[in-house]
């Protein structure tokens, strides 16, 4: 590994330790979307707020009207949002899909208090699931209603309500196994490799800009990628590359590689986006011919690439497969894992992609489609040979 590599790793795993030690429910994503609005001006990115408070660091290009590329990650992670106190109980609103164990009694979840504080509660129920959908959800392991109670451990006024709450888990850990095991992975690990790539290409010239958007509440329907789609948030002709996390599958193995995602449980994605992340692939591989990359649809769940596609752009993504997803163990609340090098791969994947910005690379499909004269002279050949005759004779035209 060359002394950029090493930067670029260390890096990235910095950022994303440091994303995980701050609060990241729906809607209360300000630690998050602070510290890298931060990072990202002090390492040379101008960086702008839009009115929904996301997050945009832009590296400009050298020739405005070409195509820049974007990539977009979401800030938040599904959580809970304290709306009534009594005493020590408190009522809650799930926030984002949650799996079922985290509205089992006994679970325990942080309260964030005003100050930043973690205020220990445990689950003490939840509403019944009503309807047939709720039901389902159920039967799939998420909790089917969004309302659940819990207690605090003493009587702790919470103040002013609401209050977002997270699940009592480890804020971030690096294993011997060279898994990341964390709150909140999705998506702060897509947040973590943006930046951390943007940084390593700072003082790259490309010809189109690129651009890091860290979009708040996506795991409650979208909502920050839609408002930016719709209000054009980026110039309609910019290549969106949604970086997420997602849960593993049958092609999409952890440890496998950094996943090229042709699609979600929404939509497929563009080739005409795809081809940056297979052209910087090609050129990763050409110099480390051991680096892992995997290319999966992955249907488990949405992505932004899906809200700007519904808006008109072109798009496509990358993820990291994940395990116990939205925190869902085999029995309990867990720590979301990913593997330290499928993340490392898709920080450099992306590091590759963005020295693209503006050069439309035709992919596989420019090659397939160089005349293919000399090839085809081999068909006018067989034509004539006498096996053929009959074929040409009775079975073509019947």
């Amino acid at each position: 590994m060359n002394s950029d590599s090493e930067l670029l790793q260390s890096s990235a795993i910095q950022i994303l330790a440091e994303l995980g030690k701050l609060p990241a429910t729906s809607y209360w994503e300000d630690g998050p979307t602070k510290y890298l609005a931060v990072r990202a001006k002090e390492a040379g990115l101008d960086v702008s707020l839009d009115q929904w408070g996301n997050v945009l660091a832009t590296k400009s290009g050298n020739n405005p009207e070409a195509p820049g590329i974007a990539f977009v990650a979401h800030t938040d992670h599904p959580g809970y949002e304290v709306v009534s106190q009594d005493g020590t109980k408190l009522t809650l609103k799930t926030m984002g899909g949650i799996g079922i164990a985290g509205g089992r009694v006994g679970t325990t979840i942080l309260v964030i208090g005003r100050h930043g504080n973690r205020i220990r509660a445990t689950i003490i129920g939840a509403e019944a699931a009503d309807g047939k959908f709720a039901k389902a959800r159920e039967d799939a392991g998420w909790l089917g209603t969004d309302t659940v109670y819990a207690k605090l451990e003493d009587d702790t006024d919470l103040g002013d309500l609401p209050k977002p709450a997270v699940p009592d888990l480890l804020d971030f850990e690096l294993g011997e196994d060279d898994l990341i095991r964390m709150r909140a992975a999705d998506d702060l690990a897509g947040c973590a490799a943006i930046l951390a790539a943007l940084e390593s290409i700072i003082k790259t010239p490309t010809e189109g800009s690129v651009y890091g958007l860290f979009t708040r509440a996506e795991e409650v329907g979208l909502v920050g990628a839609r408002v930016a789609a719709e209000q054009e948030l980026l110039p309609k002709n910019t290549i969106i590359v949604s970086v997420e996390t997602s849960s593993v599958l049958p092609g999409a193995e952890i440890g496998d590689g950094v996943v090229i995602r042709t699609g979600d449980r929404a939509a497929t994605f563009d080739y005409e986006a795809e081809a940056y992340l297979g052209e910087a692939a090609q050129r990763i591989k050409s110099a480390d011919p051991t680096f892992k990359i995997q290319r999966q649809l992955m249907s488990a769940g949405g992505c932004e690439a899906s809200a700007f596609k519904a808006f008109g752009y072109k798009v496509t993504g990358t993820a990291f497969p994940l395990g116990a997803w939205h925190n869902r163990g085999e029995k309990d609340v867990e720590p979301e894992f990913i593997s330290k090098d499928d993340f490392i791969g898709g920080t450099i994947l992306i590091a590759e992609a963005a020295k693209l910005a503006g050069t439309n690379p035709a992919g596989v499909l420019g090659r397939l489609s160089d005349t293919p004269s000399d090839e085809a002279d081999r068909l006018k050949s067989d034509r004539l040979r006498p096996e053929y005759a009959k074929y040409w004779a009775y079975s073509c035209f019947e």
